[in-house]
């Protein structure tokens, strides 16, 4: 028998920070890695939780531990960049003052836990041999063994162009799921872990398959930001750029420190930082979920489960959220604040005050976030008065008035302090373009869809099955609100699930403010409330037709269980790219030439995919042209197709400032002493995409550009050229 007091406790800790410290000064590779994450991420979050005592259940004390330990690595930092100058540190956000500063504080909050919390616990032998036989089940091992695959086939996809293992992992997934619907034998304490284990199998089997960063944008400019920051060492808050749309990225906390300090301290390059640690955090956004939706409906575990099954298998969680790091952490706070709301074994003084960081946090992650759940809190509270009024209760609001007026000051306060209120006026743009959607673009028009016939009929079965669980979602909706009077759910997710709703139809009949954040994006933003809808709507189709054909309970139970079956799972395989991946064996890279490849290659331009395994890819070539262009070009400006600036931002570090894209206007003028940058999709193409100021967008020939021909190709690595105009 052994026991762990709190001055045991607190040696270990100090004991931990002094050896990270030693292995940060000596940097010892792997180890200072390993240590430096395992202190950065856990450490401030478990020393926070033990000082404040907040909860007893392990579950919301694991998320509350990383929600503590992100907003730590966030506000600390900001805190150290603008004191330390005062004291002559010109460069505070730097290894020598960050590590001092994380060291002093971590080793004092672990002397207050010390002397403020006394603790003590013993382990036992049986203790020891039961956590060895849970970790040695069966459940646990297959889902090491999945997590693995799931790493094993990124490796293999980026090394070998060989997509088996990942498959294999996606199968897997769908054979555990299925076996967790059809079976009783895995316990349900392992849930949040298989939730866990999941949601990273996914996200690595995104992010590992290839070295640099996806093609998207908003990932590029992340990175551009973040190196910003961390060149000059500095943050500063006046720093922006001209484009609107960009500008305000440099407010986000969770680009400008959260990244840099895991960068720092851990010598990992930004770029690794946005491909492996950032998707673990956001791992645990669905571990919260299922939290939520185990403790707010009245659900089994199995169906909580389920529901945040449903919530991982929508594509854009694997193929778009890894590379929008700043919605990745904002959408862990949101979900801290809704268990901190729900919650019941938090005493309100300290869920006030967790409130206030977590929504702090939440608004210096992502601008956008924050405004769309500064709506939900509106309704929230909104809601909560109505409900309570109808009752004649007097303490029924989920949420005070004053926390989210605190909410509302803290979002526009910091904006436009930090970003000179460039989202407002973004604001006024969407307006204008929402204006024009209202008149012309109510009924967007049907794009016709090409490609192979199986993989055309693909995309027919996978927008059927994501019409079905939008169906099931409705009539769980309806079920709960007809059979509100038995809570089926609580007032609280009732309300966020009512405003996921109507956000969704919003967007649908006013597609430009979809557009402003991503219409993918804003559907994941309401699959957070929305997704045990459908589990319900499943629950209240089968209930109905057994009150009304009397029929087995049993024979019930199997049916249920198979209409799951048949919704989930290829539901999952359809939007993971499983069939598609199977049948049309991608070859390398969709833009090099092939027989087989043609409707790939005129894809590219708006899915840069060479793998349904793999997400927009960011070619090699563009990496290197970019990094070479950057080196010389001084302070000229250039000229590029909008899909083709990600390199040049990202890997170039090329001021979006400088970087004009292509236009009618633009192209039929001669530009004197700039140059002209084509990415690989617009060599092997031949063709580039114009912007007009009638259908937005045209594809013109290479041959026939003014601003190509008159300039001197200086450049070329056979895919990717950069031409330039004396």
């Amino acid at each position: 028998m052994a026991s762990l007091d709190s001055r045991t406790l607190c040696a270990l800790t100090l004991s931990f920070i002094a050896l990270t410290d030693i292995l940060i000064a000596l940097d010892i590779p792997i180890l200072r890695q390993v240590f430096g994450f395992v202190l950065l991420t856990f450490l401030p979050g478990f020393l926070l939780v033990q000082i404040l005592k907040l909860t007893k259940n392990p579950v919301e004390k694991l998320l509350f531990l990383i929600g503590l330990s992100v907003s730590f690595l966030m506000f600390v930092p900001l805190a150290v960049n603008f004191t330390y100058p005062a004291l002559g540190i010109s460069h505070p956000l730097s290894l020598l003052p960050l590590t001092i500063t994380f060291s002093l504080i971590l080793a004092a909050l672990s002397f207050v836990s010390y002397w403020k919390v006394p603790t003590g616990f013993q382990i036992t032998e049986k203790d020891i041999r039961v956590s060895i036989g849970r970790i040695m089940s069966p459940a646990v091992i297959g889902a090491a063994l999945i997590l693995v695959l799931g790493i094993l086939g990124a490796l293999f996809v980026r090394s070998y162009t060989d997509s088996l293992l990942s498959l294999l992992s996606w199968l897997s997934i769908a054979i555990f799921v299925a076996l967790i619907i059809v079976s009783r034998r895995i316990p349900e304490r392992l849930y949040p872990l298989l939730v866990f284990v999941i949601a990273l199998t996914l996200l690595y089997n995104r992010t590992l398959t290839s070295p640099y960063l996806s093609g998207l944008l908003d990932g590029h400019y992340e990175l551009y930001f973040a190196t910003a920051a961390q060149s000059a060492g500095y943050w500063d808050p006046s720093f922006s750029i001209h484009n609107v749309a960009f500008s305000d990225y440099f407010a986000m906390l969770s680009i400008t420190m959260l990244p840099n300090v895991y960068s720092i301290l851990l010598n990992i390059n930004l770029v690794w930082v946005f491909k492996v640690v950032s998707p673990f955090i956001f791992a645990f956004v669905p571990v919260g979920l299922y939290e939520i939706y185990k403790t707010q409906i009245r659900f089994s575990s199995k169906a909580a489960f389920l529901a945040t099954f449903l919530f991982m298998s929508f594509y854009a969680f694997y193929n778009a959220m890894p590379w929008l790091t700043r919605q990745q952490i904002a959408e862990l706070f949101v979900v801290l604040v809704v268990i901190l709301i729900t919650s019941k074994s938090v005493p309100e003084s300290k869920k006030t005050a967790l409130l206030i960081l977590f929504i702090g946090s939440l608004v210096v992650s992502h601008y956008s976030m924050s405004y769309i759940f500064l709506m939900y809190l509106a309704v929230l509270l909104a809601g909560s008065v109505i409900i309570a009024s109808r009752n004649r209760q007097i303490r029924q609001k989920s949420i005070s008035a004053v926390i989210v007026t605190l909410a509302m000051v803290m979002a526009f306060s910091w904006y436009l302090y930090a970003s000179g209120g460039t989202p407002y006026q973004a604001l006024f743009l969407l307006g204008g373009h929402t204006y024009n959607s209202l008149l012309n673009q109510l009924i967007p028009p049907l794009v016709p869809q090409v490609g192979s016939a199986t993989l055309g009929l693909i995309q027919v079965l996978n927008s059927y099955w994501q019409a079905i669980t939008e169906i099931l979602m409705t009539i769980g909706l309806g079920f709960v609100i007809w059979r509100r009077k038995t809570q089926i759910m609580t007032n609280t997710l009732l309300i966020l699930s009512l405003a996921s709703f109507a956000l969704l139809v919003i967007i649908t009949l006013v597609p430009s403010l979809g557009g402003a954040v991503g219409t993918y994006r804003t559907y994941t933003i309401a699959l957070l409330f929305l997704a045990p809808l459908c589990i319900i709507g499943v629950e209240a189709i089968f209930a109905t037709a057994s009150s009304k054909l009397h029929a087995d309970k049993n024979t019930v139970r199997k049916l249920k269980s198979a209409a799951l079956i048949g919704v989930l799972i290829p539901y999952f395989l359809l939007q993971s790219g499983f069939f598609a991946e199977l049948t049309e064996h991608p070859s390398n890279y969709a833009f090099l030439p092939s027989q087989n490849q043609t409707q790939r290659v005129l894809e590219y331009r708006e899915n840069i995919t060479w793998s349904y395994t793999e997400s927009s890819p960011e070619p090699a070539e563009s990496v290197y042209a970019s990094m070479w262009l950057s080196s010389y070009m001084g302070q000229s400006p250039v000229f590029a197709e909008l899909s083709a600036q990600g390199g040049l931002i990202g890997y170039g570090l090329i001021s979006p400032d400088s970087i004009a894209v292509f236009s009618l206007q633009n192209l039929n003028q001669s530009a004197i002493n700039a140059y002209t940058y084509l990415g690989p999709a617009q060599v092997s193409g031949g063709t580039v995409s114009v912007t007009t100021p009638i259908s937005g967008s045209q594809i013109l020939p290479v041959s026939v550009l003014p601003a190509l021909t008159s300039g001197s190709r200086i450049y070329s690595n056979g895919l990717a050229e950069v031409y330039y105009h004396t």
